[in-house]
């Protein structure tokens, strides 16, 4: 009997309360939960001891609405730049010319005037892989007689053998097909392409990786060793010849040398830099940061879109013994403090507690030179409802009529319950003990 109850329990809990997301605003690290717990303990402190009625709908709708502020906090945070922040700032890189450099701001947007965030860039020499470039030979020709052979490639610090075999109606350009298969399945970091010249074709070979590191004289090499197999393929196609060697990007950073192995780099762990072309010489190309306001105003809009289905849930629940009203009076008396008078940058608060956004009005601000100092009421409102969803989610059992059975002694001393660490935290297995 006792296990048909615990697995109906189970399932009771799964079905009903169980949070159907995960999200940003869920505390994991010894700190949040740390932070929760001591909430928890100051509310227990503070507060007279409630009855908690044997009604299963009011205490399933404080559940529900915990959820509801839970996944605000959550969706408010994902929107954030910061991990604990609900900022606004949203940045992006550019460059006077896209064509040559292109960036991305990889950083925290920075306290700092943006503006004085950049750099002047210009690239002198572009880094580039190797390339070994085989002899142009007759292709329907036979050069190598039938045999089995094998050769060495080193590269990264390995070395990898190849090995082969010519029969007797394989012709050069087979051979060449052959190999070139068996290089790029190899997976090596190098790739294999024929190159054709009327009746004549070569076997190119590129390493995938640009630029030499210090102490390198190449990207690979490609020779034949005493392998008890037949020689003499190296040397007949060319298979070691280095038609371009790697070469390093040198560029300038404010007038200063740089020196990389890749065209893609980053600068100071804030900008992600790819070299497309070289640049004019002494005509260096500006990289900076600005405001991304597409960014900007799809973040405010998904703000007012979920504060207004917050309220819209709030006000969905229809249970008398939930106090409802006095959940959405203090959601709306936050709206209410931060937002009543920000209708030139279009959003507005309505009567009935809702906020509405004037798309053009709102584009006009985010696109203003001054947008972070006109928008300010919005990030303060956002701040402000993630401290409210904190709140709630600690102790929701507040909105629910409860008649006090004892109020605190009120003398100086306070002291928590060691029975009551969550009001709510053992009421969805009530009916089962």
């Amino acid at each position: 009997m006792a296990g048909i109850s615990l697995s109906g329990a189970y399932n009771h809990f799964i079905q009903d309360y169980v949070s159907k997301d995960v999200t940003q605003a869920d505390a994991h690290r010894k700190d949040e939960l740390r932070d929760v717990y001591k909430s928890i303990a100051k509310i227990n402190k503070k507060s007279p001891l409630y009855l908690l009625t044997d009604d299963d709908v009011s205490r399933n709708d404080a559940i529900d609405i915990k959820e509801k502020a839970r996944q605000l906090q959550g969706s408010i945070k994902r929107l954030s730049d910061h991990e604990d922040k609900s900022s606004l700032n949203h940045s992006s890189a550019y460059t006077t010319d896209e064509d040559k450099v292109s960036a991305n701001y990889i950083g925290k947007t920075p306290e700092q005037d943006i503006g004085a965030i950049g750099f002047d860039i210009e690239a002198t020499q572009m880094a580039s892989s190797q390339v070994n470039r085989g002899h142009l030979i007759p292709k329907d020709s036979t050069g190598l007689k039938p045999d089995n052979y094998a050769f060495d490639v080193r590269i990264n610090g390995q070395e990898f053998e190849f090995q082969f075999s010519i029969y007797n109606t394989d012709t050069n350009i087979d051979v060449q097909k052959k190999l070139e298969t068996l290089i790029n399945k190899a997976n090596i970091g190098l790739s294999a392409s024929i190159i054709e010249d009327g009746n004549r074709s070569a076997l190119e070979i590129q390493s995938s990786h640009t630029g030499l590191k210090p102490g390198q004289l190449s990207q690979f090499e490609i020779y034949e060793s005493e392998s008890g197999l037949a020689k003499g393929s190296v040397d007949f196609l060319g298979l070691d010849k280095v038609a371009e060697p790697a070469k390093n990007a040198h560029f300038t950073l404010n007038g200063e040398e740089k020196v990389s192995v890749s065209n893609h780099f980053t600068v100071g762990g804030k900008f992600d830099i790819t070299l497309h072309e070289l640049t004019e010489r002494g005509s260096p190309i500006h990289v900076g940061i600005k405001k991304d306001n597409e960014a900007l105003m799809q973040h405010v809009v998904s703000l007012i879109d979920n504060y207004n289905n917050f309220i819209e849930g709030a006000m969905g629940i229809s249970d008398d013994k939930f106090k409802g009203s006095k959940l959405r009076a203090e959601v709306i008396g936050i709206a209410q403090q931060h937002l009543s008078n920000v209708e030139d940058i279009g959003v507005k608060l309505e009567g009935n507690g809702s906020l509405s956004i004037d798309d053009e009005l709102l584009k006009q601000a985010v696109s203003g030179s001054s947008n972070m100092e006109s928008l300010e009421p919005i990030n303060r409102f956002a701040d402000a409802l993630i401290e409210k969803t904190k709140d709630i989610s600690v102790d929701p059992m507040k909105y629910v009529d409860r008649p006090v059975v004892n109020y605190r002694n009120p003398d100086n001393r306070d002291y928590s319950s060691p029975y009551i660490t969550s009001e709510y935290s053992g009421m969805m297995f009530n009916n089962y003990c």
